[in-house]
């Protein structure tokens, strides 16, 4: 088949939606379908090339930074995309198109050309539900007739947890939501003798927003008599600021430290040298960061939220605590 993937986030640009698209796109191109990937452009990558034999094609995005895209953002992304759009599928005759996010990306297949022609799927991924992200309701609220176009008119419209459909099912009654987890991969190989593990070594991998819920990680780590605990955090976001001061404030400075963006390989390391890994979501749909955590053997401590009661089953593979218990 010709396919052609849309995703207005591509490594290393974006968070966990973008590494699950380039890792199905990988499946599909190793199955010997032809993929092209239509996405945002990323600061030091050439506009067009080929990576693991997918076609990738940029344009331009004002994104508020790695992982913030922000509404102007996703509005110049949509404005760019179109005529690329246009152009790539009036050539390539595609059999299907493949939408992660219903919105933004989604809104790509209202627009007129050829890729019309071709059914769509449309990959739901938390932000994109109404009522996953309370931040976002008016967004929803305004753009509520568009989203339900977009999702009835798809040829399949897929969640990534069984918690995502419930909520998808919510805001529109009787429409079909399948449920294909995310999969995971390390990022690199390291075998279990490269660990060099210290006993109490946290590491969390995400966004640094209000709703990764890292605030009470941070306290929870000040709260513990266990002095030996050190907390790992990679990742970027607008939160990184207050979550600084919160640890100064609360004298665990010198046990948290925040890595801030880190490349596939640094990341690898990350995980080999961890004991335990966190995610202490206020909500979550399906974690690509855990799962790469599980596949480098990790524990798991997580909030018993959305798709990672799917994932983590109690005292067998981890841990689950209720969301924003800092004592738990």
């Amino acid at each position: 088949m010709r396919l052609l993937f849309v995703n207005y986030e591509f490594p290393p640009v974006g968070g966990g939606a973008a590494y699950a698209s380039l890792a199905t796109a990988r499946e599909l191109v190793v199955m010997g379908h032809r993929v092209d990937f239509l996405t945002s452009a990323t600061p030091g990558a050439q506009n067009d090339e080929e990576i693991d034999g997918i076609r990738v094609f940029r344009v331009r995005c004002h994104r508020r930074s790695v992982h913030d895209i922000g509404l102007l953002g996703a509005l110049s992304f949509l404005a760019f995309a179109v005529p690329r759009l246009r152009a790539l599928a009036k050539h390539n005759r595609y059999d299907a198109c493949h939408y992660y996010f219903g919105l933004p990306t989604g809104v790509l297949s209202c627009v007129p050309g050829a890729h019309r022609a071709s059914p769509y799927i449309i990959s739901l991924r938390g932000s994109d539900v109404p009522g996953y992200s309370p931040e976002l309701r008016k967004i929803h609220y305004f753009m509520s007739p568009i989203t339900r176009r977009i999702w009835c008119r798809a040829h399949r419209v897929i969640a990534n947890s069984q918690d995502l459909r419930r909520l998808a099912a919510a805001s529109m009654p009787g429409l079909r939501v399948d449920v294909i987890l995310n999969g995971a991969a390390m990022p690199q190989t390291l075998s279990n003798d490269v660990r060099q593990c210290a006993g109490g070594r946290i590491l969390t991998v995400s966004r640094l927003i209000e709703r990764k819920g890292l605030d009470t990680l941070i306290q929870a780590v000040a709260r513990s008599r266990d002095r030996m605990l050190h907390l790992d955090i990679a990742g970027e976001g607008p939160e990184g600021p207050a979550l600084r001061r919160l640890a100064h404030s609360i004298g665990v400075a010198n046990r948290v430290r925040f890595h801030g963006f880190v490349d596939r390989a640094q990341l690898a390391t990350l995980y080999a040298n961890a004991d335990v890994f966190t995610l202490v979501s206020r909500a979550e749909s399906c974690s690509m960061a855990m799962l790469e955590a599980m596949a480098a053997g990790l524990p798991i401590v997580a909030t018993k939220v959305g798709g990672n009661v799917e994932l983590i089953e109690h005292n067998v593979n981890g841990l689950l605590v209720e969301p924003e218990n800092i004592d738990a």
